[in-house]
């Protein structure tokens, strides 16, 4: 990243940041923008400087964000000796963990938010956690982990269990279903080969 890409994404942070508050009373607004535009001794319309679409860009920031932290968190932990199912929970952990201040936030952000944001959530959790599939898996494991994610964080906005710990449950069992399907697949995949070596054979 350019010094002037770093430092433009540093003042998106802090306008993100300074914003936060104020998304509990008037939603992701030009209200809010302007109130946390304000409180940086900044005018009003100080987010058009930054953004062409203020309200829209700053939740795909929100989202940007997030995944920032995610990262720094991870990166002080030895990931390579997890198994991958514990690498992708403890990233999914991390990240509503750093989000548990600002629920009413991410509630109020369903209505801006854009698939492509939640597409690079999961990509970036994947590639963190090592994987380099660049077959029929690349997707597979971003359409299951994008179930994971979104089941996974609406019970955790309703979550009221002492640190999440419900929630953490619920996160395991999702993963532990997922885990099964490719199991299952190649299952059936060997019942398939062998129905069709069977008709082969008779043919022949």
């Amino acid at each position: 990243m350019s010094a002037q890409s770093s430092q433009l994404q540093q003042l998106k942070d802090e306008l993100l940041i300074a914003t936060l508050p104020h998304i509990v009373f008037d939603g992701w607004s030009n209200e809010s923008l302007n109130a946390g535009s304000i409180s940086l001794g900044k005018g009003a319309g100080y987010a058009y400087s930054l953004f062409s679409d203020p309200v829209k860009e700053l939740v795909a920031h929100f989202s940007d964000w997030a995944d920032r932290k995610m990262l720094d968190n991870l990166n002080t932990v030895e990931l390579g000796s997890l198994k991958v199912r514990d690498r992708i929970s403890l990233s999914i952990k991390c990240r509503l963990e750093n989000l548990s201040d600002h629920k009413e936030a991410i509630t109020r952000s369903f209505l801006y938010s854009s698939p492509r944001s939640l597409y690079k959530t999961v990509d970036t959790i994947w590639r963190n956690a090592g994987d380099s599939s660049v077959d029929f898996n690349f997707y597979t494991k971003r359409m299951l982990l994008t179930a994971v994610l979104t089941s996974t964080t609406t019970f955790w906005l309703a979550d009221k269990s002492e640190g999440h710990e419900e929630t953490w449950a619920f996160l395991d069992r999702r993963i532990d279903n997922v885990m099964q399907i490719p199991k299952l697949n190649m299952f059936f995949q060997s019942k398939i080969e062998k129905c069709f070596g069977r008709f082969k054979n008779k043919s022949e």
